[in-house]
């Protein structure tokens, strides 16, 4: 029996055989049952308990659409697996660039909050820059900028 991670703390979840959930592509067979009727649907019963929602107690309508969220959910889940390491980094990395941008453009500017964000763009680039590929020069220029924006920031502001 495996487990799916909730807010709440690890439910367990039975899953079926590979051959019997999963189609030759490595995507779901079958949709989720939105009655909750099929032994196998017990995602969908600890999606609902993670939610803090009664199953049974929920109308046709309601678990239909819980299970159409749920079906979502694991696609986005399985086209994240299959992208690179390399590039959904890349992504993050670029966030945490807005994120001290936002900071240091805030009034007055949060230059502690931007710091600590600029040092964890900074810690993770050192340890997995050369693993980011063709993605850690655009980063590594991308953090010398933010690094500069905090230095003029910081001496415009007089502090």
């Amino acid at each position: 029996m495996s487990s799916l991670w909730t807010p709440d703390g690890e439910r367990p979840v039975a899953r079926k055989p590979a051959s019997e959930s999963t189609a030759p592509n490595g995507t779901a067979s079958a949709p989720i049952d939105p009655a909750g009727t099929d032994p196998g649907a017990e995602p969908l019963r600890a999606a609902a308990a993670a939610l803090g929602l009664d199953l049974d107690a929920m109308t046709e309508e309601e678990r239909t659409h819980l299970a159409g969220e749920l079906e979502e959910m694991m696609q986005v889940r399985r086209q994240v697996a299959a992208t690179p390491a390399s590039e959904m980094l890349t992504n993050y990395l670029m966030r945490f660039f807005d994120l001290a941008t936002i900071y240091l453009e805030a009034e007055p500017p949060a230059f502690a909050e931007a710091a600590t964000v600029i040092e964890a763009f900074r810690s993770v680039l050192d340890g997995v820059g050369d693993r980011l590929g063709e993605h850690e020069p655009l980063l590594r220029e991308a953090l010398g900028q933010a690094q500069m924006v905090f230095v003029q920031v910081k001496n415009a502001a007089g502090t």
